[in-house]
């Protein structure tokens, strides 16, 4: 019985996150003419993509074990317990996301290619911040359907966020570049 729960729960989210990696390459082919203009920057993209993922996977599982342990739920979910990992999630992005820069810059280099190194870690953290908050508000509002719906948190956010974060963030990279190109 539960397998088939779990295939209900989980099967049309599966299909979707599918469609939305196809969302997520087409932005990158997009930035094509960026990927030019601004050497480096296709390192950038693995990187804060696997950053971005493993933030926003890892901040949706806290509050699923949370509310398995019956900290948070659809009635109590604006508490300490959520306070403190909105927190610790932002904070974390914003701090790899310079880290990320710094050694895309420096990976950059080693492969003979010289971006500017100012204008590499800005876009890192021009992306990694906002998608960082549009993550962290898309999370909270995936939680919340989830608790009011019944479902289980385990088998919804896992793939939603994974997917929805490539493309938040393949959006805030090229919105960042194109930003730092055209004020830059």
């Amino acid at each position: 019985m539960y397998a088939r729960e779990m295939l209900k729960q989980s099967l049309p989210l599966l299909i979707i996150c599918g469609l939305g990696g196809i969302v997520a390459g087409s932005t990158l082919s997009v930035m094509t003419e960026l990927l030019r203009t601004i050497p480096g920057l296709i390192v950038v993209v693995p990187a804060i993509i696997a950053l971005r993922g493993n933030i926003s996977m890892t901040f949706g599982s806290r509050l699923g074990s949370a509310y398995h342990l019956g900290i948070i739920d659809a009635e109590n979910m604006w508490n300490e317990e959520l306070r403190q990992n909105i927190v610790g999630s932002l904070l974390l992005s914003f701090l790899m996301s310079v880290l990320i820069g710094i050694l895309a810059y420096g990976t950059s280099l080693m492969f003979h290619v010289y971006p500017d190194p100012f204008k590499m870690i800005l876009i890192v953290v021009i992306a990694g911040s906002i998608s960082a908050v549009v993550l962290t508000i898309l999370t909270i509002f995936i939680m919340y359907l989830v608790f009011k719906r019944g479902y289980d948190p385990d088998n919804i956010t896992g793939p939603a966020l994974s997917t929805f974060g490539d493309i938040v963030t393949m959006t805030c990279i090229f919105g960042g570049a194109l930003f730092v190109e055209v004020i830059l």
